[in-house]
């Protein structure tokens, strides 16, 4: 496992690979952020002299979405922890707790 990490981390597909799944997330809040906006703007235009209010949003639509970017976000950041973190965490534990010499 840690020739492919190594891997990932010199020829920098890791560092692709985190940057295509933070874009892809990152569209994906945009788009929950606009869904309610046209929503809003579409039931507004198309609303008739007999309908008394707006039908109520429709928030089951979102949740595939939500959980996508969710899922996007979790897995960018496990991969960075994996790829680029962890080498740190390994130093610090190989150099062992340092004390101060005592004088």
């Amino acid at each position: 496992m840690g020739s492919v990490r190594q891997i990932f981390r010199t020829q920098y597909i890791g560092a692709i690979v985190i940057g295509m799944l933070l874009t892809q997330a990152l569209t994906g809040a945009i788009s929950l952020l606009i869904q309610p906006v046209v929503w809003y703007q579409q039931a507004h235009e198309s609303r008739s002299v007999m309908q008394s209010g707006l039908p109520p949003f429709p928030w089951s639509k979102l949740l595939p979405l939500v959980l996508t970017v969710v899922l996007y976000w979790l897995f960018s950041y496990l991969l960075y922890r994996w790829l680029y973190r962890h080498g740190e965490d390994e130093a610090k534990s190989s150099s062992g707790p340092q004390t101060e010499a005592e004088g």
